[in-house]
């Protein structure tokens, strides 16, 4: 019996601290600007213990904590992000967790064996002060939707593409809904701009929206009607952490789930695409994801095939060793089942021509 999971499953249950207190222990991997926020958020709340900060070894040999923040560098962020979800935890994930959705795909096949929840963080769609933009898009209180905009300032030294955009686009897609087009350009021109990215996307019914990240910018977000304009109220006392720990105690609410995380990577993969390109992705005709999920798969199935490979050697060798002659045969199953394996990379899916640009999924018609 695994007594380190165990004592964690114990101690997810509420109130076990003392009568009454339904907070929450919480463990910070990493040790950036994000993770050391989220680390003095947690020790200054009256509501939640810090358990343990540190890299993910330090992090998980830890015992007795109910939900674990997964930050680190971005490349090592997914391998942090696997070993947090295999373990049941509940989890919350800076966004973005590496550099494209595998991440969040394995940790979805992890969370649906080994239990828990991950809530990639991504809390502004949880802001109060959307309500008004949504009643706007939904109720038409502005008259015939023109538009819905966002500002971002970009950081100094950020990736626009990989961290800005991907951090951004969320909230964008929680308004209007899934995209069906995706057209960016930037300052340079190719994949890694750096001074000025704008993306503008259209939505189901032409619905369009844009997002700006540039520096010197004030951040905005506002819907454009026939009949005047809507924007967002950054009021300073919204807390984001204290919004997005709650959803991760309330799973079903409005929330980001893994499935918003995977479709804001796609969409970055889809920006530099374009960028690439220099022309409008079309995101409605292939399954989201097609290529990242193929690629989950085959890494699965190439594990299994050199455990069951190292397995026959053992068994043949140990058969001769005992005397039985024929197990020496079961070696000869190991080169057909690599064969077979590397056949299976031709299945892969067909890469779009340039003529043909891949796209996510959309909204189906």
């Amino acid at each position: 019996m695994d007594y380190r999971r165990a004592d964690r499953a114990r101690s997810m249950r509420p109130g076990r601290v003392e009568e009454g207190w339904v907070g929450m222990r919480i463990a910070v991997i990493g040790d950036g600007e994000a993770e050391r926020a989220w680390a003095d958020w947690v020790r200054e709340s009256p509501d939640h213990v810090l358990i343990a900060t540190g890299d993910v070894d330090e992090v998980l040999s830890a015992t007795g904590f109910d939900a674990v923040v997964v930050g680190g560098p971005i490349p090592d962020r997914a391998e942090a992000l696997r070993r947090a979800s295999v373990e049941g935890l509940a989890v919350v994930c800076l966004h973005p967790p590496g550099a494209d959705a595998l991440a969040y795909y394995h940790a979805a096949a992890n969370v649906e064996t080994a239990g828990g929840v991950v809530v990639p963080d991504l809390p502004m769609r949880l802001h109060p002060g959307l309500a008004p933009l949504r009643s706007a898009i939904v109720d038409g209180s502005l008259g015939e939707f023109r538009s819905l905009r966002q500002v971002v300032p970009a950081v100094v030294g950020e990736d626009l593409v990989r961290v800005s955009f991907a951090q951004s686009i969320d909230v964008l897609r929680s308004l209007l809904g899934e995209f069906q087009t995706l057209t960016a350009s930037g300052d340079p021109e190719g994949t890694e701009p750096a001074h000025d990215l704008v993306v503008r996307l259209r939505a189901e019914g032409g619905r369009l929206a844009e997002l700006r990240i540039a520096p010197g910018e004030f951040a905005s977000l506002g819907v454009m009607g026939s009949e005047g304009a809507c924007d967002l109220d950054f009021d300073a006392s919204w807390d984001p952490h204290a919004a997005i720990l709650e959803s991760l105690q309330v799973p079903g609410g409005r929330g980001s789930t893994l499935l918003d995380g995977i479709r804001a990577m796609e969409l970055t993969e889809a920006v530099e695409r374009s960028l690439r390109r220099g022309r409008t992705i079309d995101l409605h005709r292939e399954p989201m994801g097609e290529e990242a999920r193929f690629k989950s798969l085959m890494t699965t199935a190439g594990c299994l095939v050199l455990l069951g490979a190292v397995m026959l050697f053992v068994a043949a060798s140990a058969g001769r060793a005992l005397g039985f002659e024929g197990a020496v045969y079961l070696a000869y199953l190991i080169p057909p089942g690599l064969v077979a394996f590397l056949a299976l990379q031709f299945l892969r899916p067909r890469a779009a021509t340039p003529d043909e640009p891949p796209a996510l999924e959309g909204p189906t018609d």
